[in-house]
């Protein structure tokens, strides 16, 4: 069964951007972006494996690396 909604317009450029092509729906774009409950470790595993990997801000991680000389930052200990 399919409902109607209504959604503020830079609502929907948001949902269209995350398409992966012109064949994927809404529906599955909503799908995958909600969270949704897992009653088993198997369940737990199953959305695991097949979730995308998260996007990363290289500059964010960047920054948040220590920065040499400490014990965090000498990776010759490793």
């Amino acid at each position: 069964m399919s409902k109607t909604i209504t959604i503020d317009d830079h609502v929907y450029r948001m949902l269209a951007s995350l398409k992966r092509d012109r064949r994927d729906s809404f529906t599955e774009v909503i799908r995958r972006h909600l969270p949704h409950q897992c009653d088993t470790a198997g369940e737990l595993l199953d959305a695991y494996e097949s979730a995308p990997p998260p996007k990363i801000n290289w500059a964010t991680l960047e920054r948040s690396l220590p920065k040499g000389g400490g014990a965090q930052g000498d990776a010759s200990r490793w």
